[in-house]
């Protein structure tokens, strides 16, 4: 979540890609830090597996500021204390100095200060949950900023974010399409995203339009969608180094699915039905064109 009117010299961190190598960790003293989940990612910067990954994440540990953690498994969570340890940071993971849990249609979130009832946030996915008790936890730990019990409840309602599985309007591009977009990049995300598109379109089968750059994991991103999808149309990633539209439809058919190649999204878009939903999802590069080729591109 993002939160407002919070000044500079009080900056809140979540972790970006880097970690360790993030332009974020040029600040000496931030007021919270924060790690969220943790996937198979950015290899090539990160490392190859996820306790190396997660020891460049926690690499923006800093002596005595809090460090907000989800909770992973045993020797991810082990790679993070060490880190964390030597850097001398306030370790504070899930279940260990704060917790939340979703009982029906509010977020319960719970830590030393006390108890919080709060909504769930309007972006779609449980996912976001656990993002929005993260943000939570960070704020509420760190004590550079007074932020407000309504001020979070507000957060909640408030928070917009493009290319989370976006519904997009009527417009240049999808027409008279049913179109959503996601920016999801690497096999966990596919697969928070494929259980969000669950719950949104229960059994009924999607259509896919579908991009990967090189330096990612298609054969992940698209098993997630397993079972799930009337067809898959591949296409490239306007300058940028990608599979081909070809690799990713032979791929996409070896899986099993139905798949196509062509130009762009608007080809792709113009060949599938207006009465079965679309959603387009590969890469962050790929929704921003596409957004801009509806013109709904963010301010």
């Amino acid at each position: 979540l993002a939160f407002s009117r919070v000044p500079a010299d009080a900056l809140v961190l979540e972790v970006g890609m880097g970690g360790r190598l993030d332009a974020t960790n040029m600040i000496d003293r931030p007021a919270a830090c924060g790690i969220a989940t943790l996937g198979l990612d950015h290899q090539q910067w990160l490392g190859p597996t996820l306790p190396a990954i997660a020891a460049e994440k926690a690499g923006i540990a800093k002596r005595g500021v809090p460090l907000v953690t989800l909770r992973y498994e045993h020797d991810v969570s082990a790679r993070i204390w060490e880190v964390a340890s030597t850097a001398g940071a306030q370790l504070l993971p899930l279940s260990g100095g704060w917790e939340f849990a979703v009982p029906g249609d509010r977020l319960r979130y719970r830590d030393r200060l006390g108890e919080l009832s709060l909504p769930l946030p309007l972006l779609p996915g449980e996912h976001q949950a656990s993002n929005a008790a993260l943000a939570v936890a960070m704020l509420r730990h760190q004590g550079a900023v007074a932020v407000s019990d309504s001020a979070l409840a507000a957060a909640m309602t408030g928070a917009d974010w493009p290319a989370r599985m976006q519904r997009l309007a009527s417009g240049p591009l999808t027409g008279a399409h049913a179109v959503w977009l996601d920016g999801a990049h690497n096999g966990d995300a596919a697969q928070a995203l494929a259980r969000t598109a669950g719950t949104t379109f229960g059994r009924q089968r999607i259509n896919l339009i579908f991009a990967s750059l090189r330096t990612k994991d298609p054969e992940a991103m698209l098993s997630a969608f397993s079972g799930r999808l009337e067809r898959v149309h591949t296409v490239p990633i306007p300058h940028h180094d990608c599979f081909s539209p070809e690799e990713l439809a032979e791929l996409a058919q070896q899986l099993g699915f139905t798949a196509s190649a062509y130009r762009d999204v608007p080809a792709a878009l113009a060949a599938l039905p207006e009465d079965t939903p679309t959603l387009i999802m590969g890469s962050l590069y790929l929704a921003g064109e596409v957004l801009r080729l509806n013109g709904q591109a963010p301010d």
